[in-house]
């Protein structure tokens, strides 16, 4: 436990993912689960990756609304053999990941009739449809565990598992299955030159890309020495996407210990590793207030970018040049960085259901600051067992009048979004932080802190200005 303390950033390894492969036997090998790209990831604190369509289809016929069985759509059966309305709660919640050519780390299409009857990956004696069925109403590893997917979403899919998964010939709109990436994010949508980039590489720096092996859960860091001259803020960034297909996350630190520039190998973070921006399927571009930068560093500091690849699918040709972007600006009139909320003292019983963690940020810490801090942006995260995330103020300290920062419910590892607070929310000295993780056990064993993704953690971390108010050593406020 801390007060205004320092813990290594490194223990951020998931910090924001589209889901990890899970330690369920019923796991699809998927890497991906449900709704990979939120709707919801605009500052919407209701966090629930937005609505899904298809609740009102016909699920006795096969076709949806006004593609009635007398063939009145576009003539075109509906991806492949799936009836109308499979596919339509299939276009909203999972192709996303699970498209004609799977993205993020996702094992397997699911856009056609013949591939839910192929052998799963998980286990060959079953095919995919049984596992689908199985995942969208397990409590151990729901499909999707935020809950975005409705119920009579989930009903479509089992009613049509339970029937038999039987082909469609139907005739009606036949949904995208693999759409066109958002053309506004990216480098080519920041309203600024991009001055800063840092991008998987070959051993070397060189230009060429990263060779992806065949392995699952691969966390991969590329270094990189100071391209900086003077102290420098950032203004804006945006995510560099190459290799969708075994893209899973990516986060950048900076230290202060000196990294070999162009080096790839395995992530030994430095203690001092400070989070700098992260990246997860749905993520986009992020533009700073006016007149605040984001602390980037220096020419004494050495950069990391850590990638999270999932090459469950097994491609031979996955080589990546995935990275991040940055407009770059002279020191603005204010300074922003990264803070830690929440608690580390996480111990779940076994088979619990609702159960609390909670950790204090208390008054006798914020009294220490020397004047107010802005938030701009919360984190939360959690694992595979989070459930909610909900970080509180108490003005003027424990009684004081109450303010929800932040309110992720319900949480989803696979949708781990931020949210951005405009107007930013001011932090008083003798304010008081509260930050409660909920969580179900579904593991069958006791379930502590760490940083596997069976493990579990509850943060929140806040992008708040002016971070000179914190020295470098006092970013963590976990008691």
């Amino acid at each position: 436990m801390q007060m205004w303390g320092y813990a290594s950033l490194g223990l951020v390894a998931l910090l924001a993912a589209c889901g990890g492969k899970g330690s369920s036997a019923n796991d699809t090998d998927d890497g991906c689960t449900t709704n990979c790209s939120p709707t919801g990831a605009n500052g919407d604190d209701s966090g629930d990756g937005g609505d899904t369509v298809g609740a009102e289809s016909d699920a006795d016929d096969g076709a949806t609304e006004g593609d009635p069985d007398d063939g009145s759509g576009d003539g075109t059966p509906s991806a492949a053999g799936i009836p109308c309305d499979v596919a339509e709660v299939l276009a909203a919640n999972c192709w996303s990941c699970h498209a004609q050519t799977p993205q993020f780390g996702a094992s397997m299409p699911l856009t056609t009739f013949d591939d839910f009857q192929v052998p799963a990956p998980s286990d060959a004696t079953r095919p995919v449809h049984e596992l689908v069925a199985q995942r969208v109403t397990s409590d151990a590893m729901p499909m999707s565990a935020d809950g975005s997917l409705s119920e009579p979403d989930r009903a479509t899919l089992v009613d049509w598992v339970a029937g038999g998964a039987l082909e469609s010939d139907a005739q009606c709109s036949d949904p995208d299955p693999d759409p066109d990436p958002d053309p506004g994010v990216g480098p080519d949508a920041l309203p600024c030159e991009v001055t800063q980039t840092f991008t998987a590489h070959a051993n070397g720096g060189a230009d060429d890309p990263f060779d992806v092996p065949l392995v699952d859960n691969l966390y991969q860091c590329f270094t990189f020495s100071s391209p900086l001259e003077t102290e420098t803020h950032i203004s804006a960034w945006a995510p560099i996407v190459d290799d969708a297909r075994v893209l899973h996350h990516w986060i950048l630190y900076k230290t202060s210990e000196p990294q070999v520039d162009g080096g790839v190998g395995p992530c030994n973070m430095p203690g001092d590793a400070a989070f700098i921006a992260g990246w997860a399927p749905g993520g986009e571009n992020f533009l700073m207030p006016d007149g605040v930068g984001l602390e980037f560093g220096g020419p004494s500091d050495s950069y990391i970018l850590q990638i999270h690849y999932n090459n469950t699918a097994g491609y031979n040709d996955a080589a990546d040049n995935s990275g991040v972007a940055f407009c770059t600006t002279p020191p603005k009139q204010e300074t922003a960085g990264v803070l830690w909320l929440g608690t580390e003292d996480i111990s779940i019983p076994v088979d619990a259901v609702g159960h609390e963690e909670t950790g204090v940020c208390p008054a006798q810490a914020t009294e220490l600051l020397p004047g107010p801090l802005n938030i701009i942006a919360s984190f939360p995260h959690m694992h595979q067992l989070g459930r909610a995330l909900k970080t509180e103020i108490y003005r003027g300290g424990p009684g004081g009048t109450m303010e929800t920062l932040v309110d992720a419910n319900p949480f989803s590892f696979d949708n781990q979004v931020m949210y951005p607070h405009d107007p930013p929310v001011v932090l008083n000295p003798g304010d008081e932080l509260v930050t409660q993780c909920t969580f179900d056990n579904t593991y069958g064993v006791p379930v502590n802190f760490g940083e596997d993704t069976e493990d579990e953690m509850c943060f929140n971390f806040i992008m708040a200005y002016p971070i000179q108010a914190l020295p470098p050593q006092a970013r963590v406020c976990t008691f």
